[in-house]
Formats: C-alpha cells, structure tokens, sequence
C-alpha cells in the first residue's frame, strides 16, 4: 500500500512540472529554447557595438579580385555598403599601416617606407601610443590584434591598446614563422594544419570573441584581423592549389602591358613591352594570389558565422579592406606596388553594421586615413584634433532623399572632399635644400649672382691663358665655378698630362714666366707709371729646378755609387778572410773540415785553437 502510494505521488509531481513548463511557454512563445544566451549563460545586451576589422596585404582592386570572394561578398557586401572610391595615401605596406592606425598623413607619422622609421623607437614612444587601440581600450572595450602587424615590427614587446596580442614578427610569411602571443615568441613550421598563418589568425581571433562575450559580456569587442594573404610568397590552402587556371582578369586594363610611356616618368618611360615568358609570369602570379584569397574568404564566414551564434551580428561593424593594391603587367611593369597610380592606390573598402543601408554603394573618395577616426566614431568617441582623416560614418546620415531607389547607391555628400594626397618615398635633406634653392630664386638669390657673373669674360669657358675659373652647367642646367686645371700655354711646349714628347707637368708650366706675370699685373694696379717714370723694377725669379731627366740621373747615379761602394766592401771582406785562410801556423796541423760546418766558422775556431796551444806553448801533436 504504501509502495502504491509513493508511485501516485511521483506521477502527479512529474505532471505538474509538465504543465507548469507548457504554461511558461506559452506565456513567452518567442522565447527560443536553444540559442547563443542559453548556450554561454545569460548575458547583458551591449549599449555600444562590436567592430571587427578584416585588413588584407596587396590586394587589388582593379584587377578583379573581390569576385573570387564570394563569402565576403555574401557576408559583408550584400548586408553593408560598397565604397566604389576607397585609396590609400602611400601604396607601400609599413607607411598605409601605420596610417591607418594613427588616421596621420606619412608626412606627419614619418613612416616613410617598409624600413626608414618603421617600428623604430620614435614611432614606439611618439605615435604608436595614439592609436585607436588605445581610445577604445580606454572605454572599455575588449581589443585584441591578430596577424601581420608592421613591417619592422620585432616581437620583443606588445604595443599599446592591445588587450589580446598575436602578433607576427617581421613580414608576411605563410610557414616557418614567428608570433608573439601575449608577450611569448611562438615558432611555426610547415604543418598546414597548425601553422597556415591565415587560418590561425581566424582560429584564434574566433576563440578570442567567445571567451569575451562568455567572461565580459557586458563589455564590447573590438579586433583586427591583419591577413598575410595575398602578399608573397603566395603560398595556398592544399585544398586550393589547384583553382582558378584560367583567371586573367588583370588583363581586362586598358594599361596592361601599354609600353612605352614618354608622357610618364623616368622609370616607365624606359620599360618596354613584356616577353612572352613574362606574360606566363604573371599568369601564374594571378592565378596563387587568388587562391591564397580563399582562405581569407573561409576567415570571414568563420567569424559571421560566429557572432550570428552569439546574437552580436547585427551589432557588429564589420569593415573589409586592403592596405594598398597591386599590378600585374600595367604600363609594362610585371608586377609590384609603390606606384602613385591608380592601380596601387586603390583598395576594396567593404562595410557593414548598425546604420548601414543593405546592398548600397557610395561614391564619394575615403582614404586609409578615414579608417581610425570612423573606427572611434563607431564607439562613439570623439576624434581627436590632431588627425588627419574624417569619418566616413557621417556619410551615412540620410535626411530622408539621400537614397536612390534606382541603382541602390547612396548620394555622394557635397561637403565632403574631392582630393587627397598621394605620398611615395622620402624627402631627403638634399631634396628639400634643392627645394628651398628654387623657391629663393629671384633677383637677389646666390643663383642669379652666379648667372650674372658667369656671363663675365674672366669666367669663359674653355679656360684661356692665366685664367683661374671658369663657369659650366651641371646636370641641372645650373650655373656653377670650377677652376682650370691646365694652365697657359707657352709657344714651343704641349700642355698636357703626360709625360712624354717633351711636355711638362700640368701645373709646372713655366713657373717663372707666371710669376713675372702675377708681378707685372700687380704693379700696373698700385704704381703710377707717370709719376715714376725712372721706376725700373727687378723682378724677383724663382730658383732654377733641374728637368725631370736631370732629376732621374741624379737618382740612377746616386744608386750606382752606392751600388759600387758596396761592391767594394765586400771585395775587402772577402779578401781578408781568404788572407786568414791561407796563413800557415808552425808546428800545428788543421783537423778535418766538416762539411756541415760553415767555412768561416771552421778557419774561426782553428786559428782560435793555434793561438792557445801558442800561448800555452803545447805541442797539438801530443795530444
């Protein structure tokens, strides 16, 4: 009975905890059972957004390289906008990041190419603590760095700003390179599936989002995936090696292999057509850039695909884009970057997030300087007076008839600029003292002066007799001084350099007939001729130098005499020892000469001996 009991119990507690779930339910039908909040426990609505940045090395625009993206396109550009008009102020990889950063000009961050002050200690202390990572660190958001970071950049610390930091040393590799993660240096070798760069940074800037909204969900995300792809060495996923064969997208520009330029600069006005192992080159070149691009579409779904599973998409800005083109075969060149042409300077600039209309475009120009003020104008902080750029995120305020319903695009903004600054190289200290040179010429200036005093006599050229200066242009057509090197010209001798034929010297011309000239010229300027009439001068003549001959037999006699006195004392030395050789000594006989011994050395010890047994009057026989 009691066995019966306890089993009704159960049955009547296990149905009131089936209807009290069916009532809760349908209380709340919207309610999911399964999702993001129930998965990682619950978690607190976000008031400002997550932003993501997908930064890719050298890849183009124009050479048709975003339609082999079809994640990207799906993800980014179907949900967000289009910027049709997106450049880069300095088409190389070191200064355009460092300028995407700081939002700065590279005349104002002074990163001038991929060594000169990249990563140096002066961008470390003066510029590298004002980047956005820092403005956003310092409201609270979550910051992590992930990939190629600068050109220089060592690994031997982690910069400002970053929360979560993995980092690549040096410059793009795909293998055998070496991160710092969080302050540790990791090596990597060839094994795709743990050390293909492109898909580690995706791996870990994934884990990096999940452990942050798990453990902070209250407090936002901002990171940047900085790809290696499709920089060289161009090396793909296995799985996409074999993609893309027929891809020649790059030749649909008009400039393609269109050479000579005279019209252009010095470099491409002497490049030539390409030869036909060159046009396979770059074929070739097209077809690993693309398929390195693969993986980096794969990163981007990976990481959408991970915030729709946290709920955080649609409060996420997602921006893709390039740190500067690239050409293959434009104007001849086979393929590189660095050039202030629109091949290189214009990169993919793709946008998504809260505000931005679906499926648009928008045509006015953004440049990579753009890119850090919109960054702190999407976290709703204020942009700094000291940047050079503007966001790009005010183009998007519609007053009610900015949209166009025919195409989708956006109508570009009037106060909104129309031009920017290309920067490429450096300026030296001799460029900009030419410079000063040419905006100080006038009148008045140290080149009008020499122009004026170079239309003198004294100054012709070629140099005449007496002359000591003489005016020529340089290579840049200026006027400048050089001093003659030949002297005058005496009737009876060449003026020339060699030696031969009875000429002399350059530079010992006559010495004599100068100096009275030099003389002469003085008296004529401060003596009076008509008041000394009885004036007869002595001029005073340089002392006589032998001829060059004469001083060459000199030399040669005196090395005879020394020759024949040297000669002579070894005739006395040799004479005198052959005197001590041949004396014969009373009752004494010489041993027998060795003939490993020295002969000198022998007649020394001998006579040595004799002149002992002499003294001690002992007879060598007894002995």
């Amino acid at each position: 009975m009691s066995g019966r009991s306890t089993t009704l119990i159960l049955l009547l507690a296990t149905a009131l905890c089936i209807i009290g779930v069916q009532a809760r339910s349908q209380s709340n039908p919207r309610a999911p059972r399964y999702g993001p909040d129930n998965f990682y426990g619950r978690r607190k609505t976000n008031s400002k957004p997550n932003i993501v940045v997908i930064l890719t090395d050298d890849q183009d625009q124009q050479l048709g390289s975003m339609k082999y993206m079809p994640k990207t396109l799906r993800y980014i550009a179907k949900e967000g906008t289009t910027f049709t008009n997106s450049f880069v102020s300095t088409p190389m990889c070191c200064p355009s990041r460092s300028s995407i950063l700081t939002g700065l000009y590279t005349h104002n961050h002074n990163v001038y190419t991929n060594n000169d002050n990249c990563s140096s200690i002066q961008w470390q202390q003066t510029h590298e603590t004002r980047t956005f990572a820092t403005y956003l660190s310092n409201v609270g958001y979550r910051t992590g760095y992930f990939g190629k970071y600068l050109n220089e950049y060592n690994g031997t610390y982690i910069p400002p700003g970053w929360r979560e930091w993995v980092g690549l040393v040096r410059n793009t590799r795909f293998y055998n390179y070496s991160i710092n993660f969080n302050g540790k240096k990791i090596n990597h070798g060839f094994d795709y599936h743990k050390d293909y760069l492109t898909d580690l940074i995706a791996n870990d800037s994934v884990s990096f989002l999940k452990l942050s909204k798990q453990y902070f969900p209250s407090r936002p995300v901002m990171m940047v995936l900085s790809m290696p792809a499709p920089h060289g060495p161009e090396d793909s996923a296995p799985q996409y090696s074999h993609l893309f064969a027929n891809a020649s997208d790059y030749m649909d520009l008009p400039s393609y292999d269109y050479a000579p330029n005279p019209d252009k600069q010095w470099m491409l006005q002497h490049i030539n057509r390409m030869e036909p192992i060159h046009h396979e080159f770059v074929k070739m070149l097209h077809q690993k850039r693309l398929q390195t691009l693969q993986s980096v579409d794969d990163a981007v779904e990976k990481v959408c695909l991970e915030l729709k599973a946290l709920g955080e998409l649609e409060n996420t800005y997602i921006m893709f884009t390039s740190d500067h083109g690239y050409h293959l075969g434009q104007f001849g060149m086979i393929k590189g970057k660095a050039m202030p042409y629109e091949f290189d300077v214009r990169v993919p600039m793709l946008l998504r997030g809260p505000g931005i209309p679906k499926g648009s475009s928008i045509h006015n120009m953004v440049v990579n300087i753009d890119i850090a003020p919109s960054i702190l104008d999407m976290a709703g902080v204020a942009v700094p007076d000291h940047m050079d750029g503007d966001s790009f995120i005010r183009l998007f305020e519609r007053d009610g008839g900015d949209k166009n319903a025919i195409d989708g695009s956006l109508r570009p903004k009037a106060l909104w600029r129309d031009t920017y600054l290309v920067e490429r190289g450096k300026v030296t200290g001799k460029m900009l003292k030419q410079l000063a040179i040419q905006q100080n010429r006038g009148e008045f200036s140290k080149e009008a002066k020499l122009a004026k005093d170079c239309t003198k006599l004294e100054f012709r050229s070629p140099c005449a007799r007496d002359q000591q200066f003489e005016c020529r242009l340089d290579a840049n057509s200026r006027w400048r001084k050089f001093k003659c090197r030949f002297g005058s010209m005496k009737a009876g001798r060449c003026v020339c350099r060699g030696g031969g034929g009875g000429g002399v010297r350059a530079g010992e011309l006559d010495p004599g007939r100068k100096e009275r000239s030099k003389q002469r010229a003085f008296l004529q300027e401060h003596v009076s001729i008509g008041k000394s009439t009885a004036f007869r001068p002595s001029f005073i003549k340089p002392p006589k130098r032998l001829p060059r001959r004469a001083l060459r037999q000199t030399k040669v006699l005196r090395k005879k005499k020394k020759k024949r006195r040297q000669n002579r004392l070894d005739e006395k030395l040799s004479n005198a020892v052959l005197s001590v050789a041949a004396e014969e000594i009373v009752g004494w006989e010489p041993a027998p000469i060795n003939s490993c011994e020295p002969i000198l050395l022998h007649l020394f010890r001998e006579r040595v001996s004799a002149t002992i047994n002499s003294l001690l009057f002992v007879d060598p026989k007894l002995h």
